[in-house]
C-alpha cells in the first residue's frame, strides 16, 4: 500500500514539475513575443499599376517591333527577375539601363526592351531570343535566375495572386490553429521546426536544380541552343547571374558552388558573364525583397542596384556605343553644381570573350 501511494506521489510531483515548467515557458514565450517588434501595417507597393496607351504587354512602353533606323537596341531576356512583379515596369532594371544610356544625350535613339516573362525557365527563353533577334537587338542580356533550369509541361505566361508558397511561413489549419492561438509555446516550437525544414528544403531544391543531372543537362542543352542563336545571327551577347534573395548574401549564402559552376557554363560558351550577387552582400533581405517575408522578388532598390553594376561592368567590356557612355560621374550629389568625382573601384578582370555591338 505505501508503494502504491509512493508511486502516486512521484508521479503527482512529476506531474506537477511538467505543468510548471511548461507554465514557465509558455510565460517566456508570451513575453517574448510581446517583447519583439511588431511589423508595421504599411505597404510601400504601388497604389496602382500602369500600362502606356499602346502597349500590347505589361513590360514597356510600346515600341515598334521592326527597330527604326540608327536606333540601338537592348534586350533583355529573363524571367520574373526581369519583369519585376509587384513593381512598376519604368523601375526595372532594364529601364533604369536604358534611362542611363539616355543620359549621354545623344541624337541616335537608344531603347531598352524588357523581354521578361514570370516563370519562364531557360527553355522558354529560347524562343524570347528569337523575338529579340529578329526584332533587330544589337546586343542581348541574358539575365540568369537560379530557378532557370526547372522542367515545366507548360509554357507559362505569369504569375497568378497568392500562389502557394512551398517555403513559406507557417500556416496552421483546423484544431492545431486554434490550439496553437491560446498555446503559445506550442505555436512557437511548430513555426521554429517549419522554418528550420523549409530553410533547408530552399537550399535543397535550388541546389539540386544544378547538381542533378535530370535538370542540369536539359539546362545546359537549352542555353546551349539560346546562345547558337546568338551567335549564329552575330548578335551580341551576354549573361547576368542574379542571386536568391530568399537567404541573405552573406559569407554562408549557400548557393556560391551554383553561381560558380553558371560562371564556367557561360564561359565555356563563350559568354561574357557578370554576377551581381556582390553588391548586395550584408545588406538586410527587407531591404531588398519586393514584399518583404511574403515574396522574395527583388524590390526597386536590388533593381536599381543591379543597374548601376550592369552599365558600369558593359561599359568596361566596350559593349556599349562610345555615343551613349556617361560621361560625367559623381560621387555625391549633394549640391546643384560642383560635387566630387567619382573614381572607379579596382577592375576585376572580364569573363567569357568581350565584344562591341
Amino acid at each position: 500500500m505505501n508503494a502504491i501511494k509512493s508511486t502516486i506521489i512521484t508521479l503527482a510531483t512529476t506531474l506537477f514539475g511538467v505543468v510548471v515548467a511548461l507554465g514557465i515557458v509558455e510565460i517566456g514565450v508570451r513575453a517574448l513575443n510581446s517583447s519583439a517588434p511588431k511589423g508595421p501595417k504599411w505597404s510601400d507597393r504601388p497604389v496602382f499599376y500602369f500600362r502606356a496607351p499602346g502597349a500590347p504587354t505589361m513590360q514597356n512602353y510600346p515600341y515598334n517591333p521592326e527597330k527604326p533606323p540608327g536606333t540601338f537596341r537592348v534586350a533583355v531576356v529573363g524571367d520574373s527577375f526581369t519583369f519585376a512583379p509587384f513593381m512598376q515596369f519604368t523601375d526595372t532594371f532594364s529601364y533604369k539601363l536604358q534611362q542611363m544610356l539616355k543620359v549621354s544625350g545623344s541624337p541616335r535613339n537608344v531603347e531598352v526592351i524588357n523581354y521578361g516573362v514570370p516563370a519562364y525557365s531557360t527553355s522558354h527563353e529560347i524562343d524570347t531570343t528569337k523575338q529579340a533577334i529578329a526584332e533587330g537587338a544589337d546586343l542581348i542580356i541574358l539575365q540568369i535566375t537560379l530557378n532557370d533550369p526547372e522542367i515545366k509541361a507548360h509554357k507559362p505566361t505569369g504569375l497568378t495572386e497568392h500562389m502557394q508558397d512551398r517555403f513559406g511561413p507557417l500556416k496552421l489549419k483546423g484544431a492545431t490553429k486554434t490550439l496553437a492561438k491560446y498555446w503559445k509555446t506550442l505555436g512557437f516550437v511548430l513555426t521554429r521546426l517549419h522554418n528550420s525544414q523549409t530553410h533547408q528544403a530552399y537550399i535543397d531544391y535550388f541546389t539540386g536544380l544544378f547538381m542533378e543531372e535530370k535538370t542540369w543537362k536539359p539546362f545546359t542543352e537549352s542555353m546551349g541552343r539560346l546562345v547558337g542563336l546568338a551567335q549564329e545571327s552575330k548578335t551580341p551577347i551576354v549573361a547576368v547571374v542574379f542571386p536568391l534573395f530568399g537567404i541573405a548574401m552573406d559569407d554562408k549564402y549557400p548557393f556560391y558552388p551554383v553561381h560558380t559552376k553558371v560562371k564556367e557554363l557561360m564561359t565555356s560558351l563563350n559568354v561574357s558573364n557578370l554576377d551581381v550577387s556582390n553588391i548586395y552582400k550584408g545588406i538586410p533581405l527587407e531591404h531588398l525583397q519586393v514584399i518583404p517575408g511574403v515574396d522574395r522578388h527583388p524590390n526597386e532598390i536590388a533593381h536599381r542596384m543591379a543597374a548601376e553594376q550592369i552599365y558600369l561592368w558593359l561599359e568596361g567590356q566596350k559593349m556599349i556605343p562610345d555615343e551613349f557612355v556617361i560621361k560625367e560621374k559623381f560621387a555625391t550629389r549633394l549640391g546643384v553644381n560642383k560635387q566630387r568625382p567619382w573614381a572607379p573601384p579596382a577592375a576585376t578582370p572580364p569573363t567569357g570573350t568581350p565584344g562591341r555591338p
